[in-house]
């Protein structure tokens, strides 16, 4: 199975399909436009005199003017409704959720249903290694379906239908959760959203159509030509929507398969997704949308959310067959409503496994980078169950939930403790300020490795601060950071962990690749490596050992000196050049990722034993390169505090 890095290579790979798809639909929208336009001059065109010429032509079905003048009016038509349309999804996966009908649920839901998805979602996020989804009800529909939108893990929202998360058991939930938790990993969502601006520029076609076609019936002077523009404009845009459904189903097919099969290697529960496509199958509702953008998003949804010819999914059965081979095409009816969950549902779920803690090593660490396994939901589901419930209850708010953030980065010295909450009142009210050092009683109590589940279970709340309150929010987070100056690389990275996932959440379409290549970036490379192999080691020589060892993982790294096989020295460097080095891999390409996180994994490795310290360390820094790595544990010691 691929990995992480190699599914974004892909994504790549079907977005240039995706534009080629594009490219050829409009200029087949663009020849028939043209032929159109030309046909009604050639209707309207004065017959040649008695005396004209034999052979000579009133009218040419190709006039250079005419055609120039179509192409660039389709064009501006057709390109610019896509721009302005992926301008509007700019604002995200909530964008998309509400367009479409979707109502957000609240973590503090009294709703026994609601709470059973919120549960499951939080625990394969905490599973995943990225922040924890928005999750959304589309109240108005009753077909049993469910999608995935967004940029990035860091915008991205789950959203079920009223019908989903009434019909389905805990089971079934989770697997139609896990599958679409498989296109979040793999970059499908950024392709999706492309893949509806584009179809939206095509519609605009029908729409001038129709447009037309009204004021022609207005017309009696022009009536008629106005009429058959109308209508061939309509017929060109629904000829344009059929390609596009071409092109749904050319990029859409394939990839619902890998996340079917994603999800049953996620839960290790063939049934639940399984039972789940049964259920469409059998309910009289299906999987159908009403909503009156289905048709341009139907592509994102989990099961057909229209009829079509080119079908946007592979066949119910099929699906079905492909994991369960027994299947024999009889979908049994199932009523309107399922009983009531039970508290028993309702609470987290054990797995097979649980409980389990699995040796690492670096291609362990790079193999399961944007995947997870049933073993890691498992241990996702003893975190959620870990959690303190005065701290859990506090992620039900945005203000609870910085109070909960500030706490975790408070320093464990009473000393410098009382600074940094002198410097908290300088951007905060006191009275969250007391509430901060009341949470910081529990919070202290905490295993390092509940620090970033923590972290990613209060990002949708955070995410809901408006925009005065999050520029104090960060600056507040700087603030407690840096009071006492003498950071860990663990509380530094913590810092730079928040202020990128909640950049990347308030603006999701403007992160950019700036470097495709880990050559330029070999001074960076060296100063993140030393920063780590210093901080993971409290003797020099085994820094010095770790750094090495790590630096040579790095083919490019031979070539930064002019003497054959000489590599960089170890430096250190203080945290806000570490951080500059981080914030330019963050902004490099998938394989440069995969590079670095692979020299980092061997830093953290080179001596074969690894902390609970080590491995969370290891994972802060994925997590500031936005690489989502699920919770990594060894056998081997190490305390758990942090």
């Amino acid at each position: 199975m691929k990995n992480f890095f190699e599914h974004q290579d892909q994504s790549k790979q079907k977005t240039a399909l995706l534009v080629a798809l594009f490219g050829l639909a409009v200029i087949g929208i663009v020849l028939a436009v043209y032929l159109v336009i030309i046909g009604i001059f050639f209707s309207q065109s004065q017959p040649l005199p008695p005396d004209a010429p034999i052979g000579e032509s009133a009218f040419t079905w190709f006039d250079p003017d005419i055609f120039l003048g179509v192409m660039g009016a389709v064009l501006l038509i057709i390109i610019g409704g896509s721009l302005f349309k992926i301008m509007a999804l700019r604002r995200g996966g909530s964008y998309i959720a509400e367009s479409l009908g979707g109502r957000p649920v609240n973590s503090a839901t009294r709703d026994p249903d609601e709470k059973k998805f919120i549960n499951v979602v939080e625990e394969m996020a905490i599973a995943a290694g990225i922040p924890v989804p928005m999750a959304y009800v589309l109240d108005g529909e009753k077909g049993i379906n469910a999608f995935a939108a967004g940029y990035s893990p860091d915008d991205a929202v789950v959203a079920v239908t009223d019908g989903c998360l009434r019909q389905l058991t805990r089971d079934e939930l989770q697997g139609v959760v896990a599958h679409e938790f498989s296109h979040i990993l793999n970059g499908d969502m950024r392709l999706n959203i492309r893949l509806i601006g584009m179809i939206s520029g095509i519609l605009i076609i029908a729409s001038i159509g129709s447009m037309v076609l009204r004021s022609g019936s207005r017309s009696r002077k022009n009536g008629m030509p106005a009429l058959a523009l109308g209508l061939s404009f309509i017929a060109i845009g629904y000829i344009g929507v059929f390609v596009s459904r071409i092109i749904q189903s050319a990029v859409s097919r394939q990839r619902e398969y890998l996340a079917d099969a994603s999800a049953v290697q996620f839960t290790r529960n063939p049934p639940g997704i399984a039972n789940a496509l049964k259920k469409i199958g059998g309910f009289s509702k299906g999987s159908k949308i009403s909503a009156p953008l289905a048709s341009e998003t139907s592509h994102m949804f989990f099961g057909p959310a229209i009829r079509s010819l080119f079908a946007t999914h592979p066949p119910i059965k099929q699906r079905i067959q492909k994991i369960d081979p027994s299947f024999n095409g009889d979908f049994a009816a199932i009523r309107e409503k399922v009983p009531p969950v039970s508290r028993k549902e309702t609470a987290a779920m054990g797995f097979a496994g649980s409980g389990s803690r699995f040796e690492i090593d670096p291609e362990n660490v790079i193999n399961s980078t944007g995947s997870l396994d049933a073993e890691h939901v498992a241990h996702s589901v003893k975190i959620m169950e870990s959690i303190p419930v005065d701290i859990r209850k506090e992620l039900n708010d945005p203000m609870g939930a910085s109070a909960v953030v500030f706490a975790m980065l408070l320093d464990a010295d009473a000393h410098e403790k009382r600074r940094q909450l002198e410097g908290l009142r300088q951007v905060m009210p006191d009275t969250l300020v007391r509430h901060v050092s009341i949470l910081d009683k529990t919070v202290q109590t905490l295993d390092r490795e509940m620090k970033l589940p923590l972290l990613d279970l209060a990002v949708p709340m955070l995410r809901r601060m408006s925009a005065e309150q999050l520029r104090s929010f960060q600056q507040a987070v700087a603030i407690l950071a840096e009071s006492d100056g003498r950071l860990s690389l663990f509380e530094y990275t913590l810092q730079l962990i928040i202020t990128s996932r909640l950049e990347t959440a308030s603006h999701p379409a403007t992160a950019k690749q700036k470097f495709k290549s880990i050559e330029p970036l070999m001074e960076e490379a060296t100063i993140l490596l030393s920063k780590l192999a210093i901080e993971g080691h409290d003797n020099p020589a085994d820094a010095e050992k770790a750094f090495m060892f790590a630096i040579k993982m790095i083919p490019a790294a031979s070539k930064t000196s002019g003497d054959a096989g000489r590599h960089p020295q170890m430096v250190n460097k203080p945290f806000p050049v570490v951080g500059s080095a981080i914030s330019n891999f963050a902004a490099s390409s998938p394989a440069v990722k995969k590079t670095i996180l692979d020299a980092c994994a061997y830093c953290v490795l080179f001596d074969q034993t690894v902390t609970t310290k080590e491995a969370e360390l290891l994972r802060a820094i994925a997590y500031a390169l936005n690489l989502p790595v699920p919770p990594v544990l060894t056998n081997k010691g190490g305390s758990g505090k942090g």
